[in-house]
């Protein structure tokens, strides 16, 4: 029974002794053992953690484990930046673009004989279209590349709720900008009231920066289990908790509350044609002003280290110079590219060189940590440039989308508040995966792994386009202008709301792919860079704006079918692409969290040694009663893992320290 640990406390991080010495430590253990545990002496409030062998052949259900409930509350923070980011950047179309309606002061539409015109939308600035692509296209491109430097900035120097809080106070004070902008005295000056809605963009990138890359991980770490465990839940049952299955569920949820908060947009869409953009502004910043009071007391029971003090950004340039010095090609060949900028490789090669610039030896050398830490967050990120292509598929290319329905029947309904249904179908689908089709699937021992529910939203995003080339068709063959339907005055007899089918694919596609995502970014990422590598996972969002931005402007008819159906061929190749290369990353993904284990817990050690203490850990007291018992996590896998490693993993052979 040493091998519990009580008052829930966990035994988690049982690794198994991994030596990178020669090849022949592998072939001494060929298979995983089952843990040699009576499970049944358990008590209540007990975990033991257990291996992929056990999770096969134990009997015991499978769940997912649990969070105090007053945990998710930090989602709120999640609801209320979506909902601000969305209310701002759907209203800022027809706000820039479109004048200012008849008779109307704060840009709604007014009642014409106490009846608001079907068919009229609002507007204000009447600036065109080309300032509002600039506009728009600088809020998507800039709240998506900041999160590189709030990453960095809570790697140094502030807590992750700090930066959580300070986001919130942005997200404040980019409304209060905003509704100043829209006010009719200042409408009156369009150049005025746009240099104000600028600012108020920026100072809303700011806001979602502050917490798009900080707010998941911290929500994951939050649980603190690092293998599958068994224990007893409330009716005594044996039970096995899945860390995967249960950090799936957080993420599932947190993007449920992504697009709780993007669904608002359809309320702000409503509030800016009935009574004007003032209100629609006014909405969210209700929203976010709520939050510091609800999240406060939750300050206390959030874990939350204090910054690492120390940032790879700081780095990153120095290592890369010495990288690239001499004849690195020879090396990237030799594979022995990342060995070179090491300061002991440099010590010992180079006249006990310790200087990142060689004719300046004031100026100081990185640690050895760092180097691997660089190598560590280039070859697990570049797994996200699938995610470039399936942005474009996910209505990135939003002007297409946007032409496709000016082009059908509205009856109505505004024009710029149909795109919710994306959100919608992520709302309403979110707990059927939840709570129906994953327990079921989970059941009968078919969950499918990460790789699979990528591959599915890929496909499903590339449908969603395929749907959106059928519609364009059609628009083409019932326009009274033919080909040319974007600059017909008479709409095509579909009605708008067809349009439903593509905005909901794309929202089921999000659910799948988005969430494998985020996943892979908080769990291929050390401890002290999950903000920065989840910032580098979201800075593809701004890589596919830029694409959209070099091709917006060949969307033009009479070519839009062929466009539709390229973005649609190109996501579905890549999708086969993603299903072939990277066919073994759920058994990557394992070795790579136990090799981060290791490898934080080695470092730990080795920067311990060095300052002159001795410390002692709780993953060195459950690394000792787990081998008591024979407990062997995910690390034994090594053992029988085949060479077909997937690129994300390729790059970890060395990552480990030497013993």
């Amino acid at each position: 029974m040493s091998s519990i640990i009580d008052n829930k406390d966990i035994v988690t991080n049982q690794v198994d002794e991994i030596s990178h010495s020669n090849s022949d430590s592998y072939s001494e253990s060929n298979e995983l053992k089952l843990t040699d545990f009576d499970f049944e002496s358990l008590q209540g409030n007990e975990f033991v953690a257990i291996n992929d062998l056990d999770k096969a052949h134990l009997p015991y259900k499978i769940t997912s484990g649990k969070l105090p409930w007053y945990i998710y509350l930090i989602l709120l923070i999640e609801f209320a930046e979506r909902a601000s980011y969305y209310c701002c950047n759907d209203r800022l179309g027809n706000l820039v673009e479109l004048p200012m309606p008849t008779n109307s002061k704060w840009g709604n539409v007014v009642k014409v004989n106490g009846v608001r015109p079907k068919d009229a939308n609002a507007g204000a600035l009447g600036l065109g279209l080309s300032k509002t692509n600039s506009i728009t296209n600088f809020l998507s491109f800039a709240a998506y590349c900041f999160p590189l430097v709030t990453s960095f900035i809570c790697d140094l120097y502030v807590k992750r709720m700090t930066m959580l809080f300070v986001g919130c106070a942005f997200g404040i004070v980019a409304h209060v900008i905003l509704m100043i902008a829209v006010i009719p005295s200042v409408l009156d000056r369009p150049d005025t009231s746009y240099g104000l809605l600028y600012l108020g963009v920026l100072t809303l990138a700011w806001c979602t920066a502050c917490i798009k890359p900080i707010l998941l991980p911290l929500l994951l770490s939050q649980y603190k289990h690092e293998t599958d465990v068994v224990t007893r839940n409330k009716k005594g049952e044996l039970v096995i908790h899945d860390r995967d299955l249960t950090l799936r569920r957080q993420t599932q949820w947190f993007y449920f509350a992504i697009n709780i908060g993007a669904f608002i947009s359809l309320g702000a869409g409503y509030l800016a044609r009935n009574k004007g953009y003032f209100y629609a502004f006014l909405l969210p910043l209700l929203i976010f002003a709520t939050i510091p009071f609800i999240l406060y007391p939750l300050k206390k029971k959030i874990r939350d280290p204090p910054p690492a003090g120390n940032s790879i950004l700081q780095d990153f340039f120095k290592v890369i110079k010495v990288a690239l010095e001499g004849n690195f090609l020879a090396r990237i060949k030799k594979g022995t590219f990342w060995e070179y900028p090491k300061p002991s490789y440099l010590a010992e090669h180079q006249d006990g060189r310790a200087s990142w610039i060689k004719s300046k030896p004031e100026k100081g050398i990185y640690t050895e940590r760092v180097v691997t830490d660089i190598k560590l967050t280039l070859t697990s990120t570049r797994i996200f440039l699938y995610w470039v292509i399936f942005n474009i598929n996910d209505l990135g290319l939003g002007a297409l989308t946007n032409n496709l329905s000016a082009a059908m029947q509205s009856n109505g309904v505004p024009n710029d508040v149909i795109n919710n249904f994306n959100p919608l179908a992520i709302i309403v689908f979110t707990p059927i995966l939840d709570y129906g089709i994953y327990p079921f699937l989970t059941k009968i021992r078919l969950n499918p792994n990460v790789t699979i529910r990528i591959f599915i939203g890929f496909m499903i995003a590339a449908g969603a386009m395929a749907g959106g080339a059928i519609l364009q068709q059609m628009v083409y063959n019932k326009s009274p202008c033919g080909d040319y339907a974007s600059t017909c005055d008479t709409q095509a007899d579909i009605s708008l709301w067809q349009t439903c089918v593509v905005y909901g694919l794309t929202g089921i596609s999000e659910t799948f792919a988005m969430v494998g995502g985020y996943q892979i970014a908080f769990l291929t990422s050390p401890s002290n860079m999950k903000s920065l590598v989840m910032a580098i996972f979201l800075f593809m969002t701004a890589l596919s704006s830029i694409i959209n931005i070099i091709i917006s402007p060949s969307l033009e008819d009479p070519n839009l079918v062929k466009v539709f159906g390229a973005i649609s061929g190109i996501g579905a190749a890549f999708a086969f692409w993603w299903l072939y290369q990277y066919w073994n990353l759920p058994r990557d993904m394992e070795i790579i969290v136990a090799d981060l284990l290791e490898y934080e817990k080695e470092m730990a050690a080795l920067e311990a040694e060095q300052a002159g203490e001795v410390t002692y850990s709780d993953d060195g007291y459950a690394d000792e009663k787990g081998a008591a018992f024979g407990v062997h996590p995910v690390t034994s896998l090594r053992s029988v893992r085949t060479n077909n490693l997937s690129p994300v993993v390729s790059g970890m052979e060395a990552v480990v320290i030497k013993k």
